[in-house]
């Protein structure tokens, strides 16, 4: 798989995140009770998976190599920028979270970060997948240039704690989307 297919291949992993938490969203929006552990999960895998693992593959690796090429400076500045927005939206989900978790009435803004999040998500990885077709029709990465990223995507593997832990946070979308209220009608 090349360094661009694997960027790829995370943002389907990352939508099937983003489902989750608008199935959440809705759920808790019309009072459905969903255990606030399976909320903590999806919010963890925002910041771990998404964020720390994903989005570090694309902001410490990829964006760097292909900043200099073919004018894409303009696209890596605004995939940064909203890579910003979805930290935001996923610090806000958790001070929610939190405050739900003391006791106090939080389940509207934690159904309002939740959408807010799956809509970002969303939108943001059917942008950067049209980017990454192109790099793939115009700008093919050479061997030397996939195996110079692969080795700073390891870097960002090893970050979230490695094979396992990676294997670990997939597992865990899984469990999510065989949670009873996410296959209710």
């Amino acid at each position: 798989m090349s360094a661009t297919k694997d960027l790829i291949h995370d943002h389907i992993l990352v939508n099937r995140l983003g489902r989750v938490a608008k199935r959440c969203s809705d759920l808790l929006y019309s009072k459905a009770v969903i255990p606030i552990e399976d909320i903590k999960i999806i919010s963890m895998l925002i910041q771990e998976f998404v964020d720390k693992f994903h989005h570090c593959k694309e902001e410490k690796a990829y964006f760097p190599h292909m900043n200099g090429k073919n004018n894409y400076s303009e696209d890596i500045r605004k995939f940064l920028i909203e890579h910003e927005l979805g930290r935001r939206i996923a610090n806000m989900l958790v001070q929610s979270l939190v405050s739900w978790d003391n006791g106090i009435e939080s389940m509207e803004p934690v159904a309002r970060f939740l959408n807010a999040y799956s809509v970002f998500i969303s939108e943001h990885t059917g942008k950067e997948d049209l980017f990454f077709d192109l790099i793939e029709e115009k700008d093919k990465l050479s061997e030397e240039e996939h195996s110079l990223l692969m080795k700073r995507y390891k870097v960002c593997h090893n970050d979230v704690g490695g094979n396992a832990r990676v294997e670990q946070m997939t597992k865990l979308i899984g469990y999510l989307e065989e949670r009873e209220w996410m296959r209710k009608p």
